[in-house]
């Protein structure tokens, strides 16, 4: 599929980045998607506030509360997503040291990536999946107070504390990068509930506010351990679990007994955890495969 860039679609691939800026190992260039500049003020609120109340906004209209699915399409043509787009082009001069506790700063980066894969599968018109993009997750970018975050710098090196990508050698920040400032300290394993790469196996979609991610965190992990994502067999003594477990075994303690120990802090009352914790010890972890068609 051909990629629609340019000035009319607020998209720009840059050919180079500074070593200083984090550039990809990889030679694919990143794709920018606020690279223009707006011609009038996005909004008289601050900029996190108002892309908050825009995503909001986009999620009432157009995405399904319980499944997740996002209908792509008519959010194309909307004037909510319009609105988005312009109050990203603020993130260009928007001042991340505003925000000064740990909590808006996880909502935010937590909302921005989330809104970024929308916003980049949109823009480039994928129909089936992520990987109709090569390197969607290191290309799609969005310039924000001068500096330039890819998705996958927002979710390892932001809210995983510069850990390495699970099939990668190198942390996504050098040492010296100055980016490593606006880290969320300590990691909340968390994320992994409320982040979404736009697969059918990611968790449903929501957005956070400061105010209330502990609350909207321990729900999005208490839903997506009590739902298909986590399959107890009592018979076959095996729980079968979502590759997110996998991937990010070290986020949540590093050994199958931590894992199995997530789950028991989030599973619902009932036959399944009562199995689950009279059995941890004499109990298979076996994974799901990971479906990653478009959720829509």
């Amino acid at each position: 599929m051909p990629l629609r860039a340019g000035g009319t679609n607020g998209l720009k691939i840059i050919t180079r980045q500074k070593r200083s800026e984090g550039a990809s190992m990889w030679s694919r260039p990143p794709l920018i998607l606020n690279v223009e500049t707006s011609s009038k003020s996005p909004s008289d609120q601050p900029i996190d506030i108002a892309l908050t109340l825009a995503m909001a906004d986009l999620k009432a209209q157009f995405i399904d509360a319980e499944s997740g699915s996002v209908r792509y399409q008519a959010i194309r043509s909307s004037k909510e997503f319009e609105r988005y787009k312009d109050l990203t082009r603020g993130l260009r001069s928007f001042d991340l040291r505003s925000l000064k506790d740990r909590a808006q700063r996880l909502a935010f980066w937590i909302n921005i990536y989330n809104t970024g894969v929308i916003h980049g599968v949109i823009e480039l018109g994928l129909e089936h999946s992520v990987k109709e993009f090569p390197g969607f997750f290191d290309r799609i970018t969005y310039e924000i107070a001068g500096f330039r975050f890819s998705l996958n710098e927002i979710e390892h090196g932001l809210l995983r504390g510069n850990r390495r990508h699970p099939y990668r050698l190198l942390r996504p920040f050098r040492e010296k990068d100055s980016r490593w400032e606006f880290a969320v300290i300590p990691m909340d394993p968390r994320i992994h509930f409320a982040l979404v790469c736009g697969a059918r196996s990611c968790p449903p979609i929501g957005f956070y506010e400061a105010e209330q991610i502990d609350f909207q965190l321990e729900l999005a992990a208490a839903s997506f351990i009590n739902s298909p994502q986590v399959k107890i067999s009592s018979h076959e003594r095996t729980v079968l679990i979502s590759m997110i477990f996998k991937w990010y075994k070290v986020d949540f303690g590093g050994n199958n007994r931590a894992l199995l120990e997530t789950l028991l802090n989030y599973l619902d009352e009932g036959e399944n955890k009562t199995f689950l914790k009279e059995n941890k010890d004499r109990i298979r972890i076996l994974y799901q495969p990971y479906d990653w068609n478009l959720n829509q």
